[in-house]
């Protein structure tokens, strides 16, 4: 295989797996609405956490052309050395302590949150998916 049809290939599949983690992100973003129907700030917080995470790699891949292996929210934000995230996590930096909290607490704890944490970290992914060119809709 020619050396051009090898990086077209590359390309290729960054744009199909850009695209999913965007529609996963959006899709994990919806969810969270569901799982507060059914009274559940636990797992709408994990899933908000979720959708914040893709998105972020998302935008690293179609940035930078690769994403690293990490959970940090924080650790992603500065990787992306983009002004808007970077001024959105200095002032909600409490919204990434959380939702980083449900990340692990949904899965290995039993943490109690309420409508107020889920609002705050609702508007923190709407933020970033602004920042980063992500339509909700």
């Amino acid at each position: 295989m020619e050396r051009s049809s090898i990086i077209g290939l590359v390309v290729s599949l960054s744009i199909t797996l850009y695209r999913e983690m965007i529609e996963r992100a959006k899709h994990l973003y919806r969810i969270s609405v569901n799982d507060i129907a059914a009274g559940r700030y636990d797992i709408a917080l994990f899933h908000l956490e979720q959708a914040v995470q893709l998105s972020l790699k998302a935008y690293l891949l179609k940035t930078i052309g690769d994403f690293p292996r990490t959970h940090s929210i924080k650790d992603l934000v500065e990787l992306t050395e983009d002004n808007c995230l970077m001024r959105l996590s200095e002032e909600k930096w409490y919204v990434i302590d959380i939702l980083e909290d449900a990340y692990t607490g949904a899965r290995y704890f039993l943490r109690t949150y309420g409508e107020r944490e889920y609002v705050e970290a609702k508007n923190f992914v709407e933020g970033v998916f602004k920042c980063i060119g992500i339509s909700i809709t």
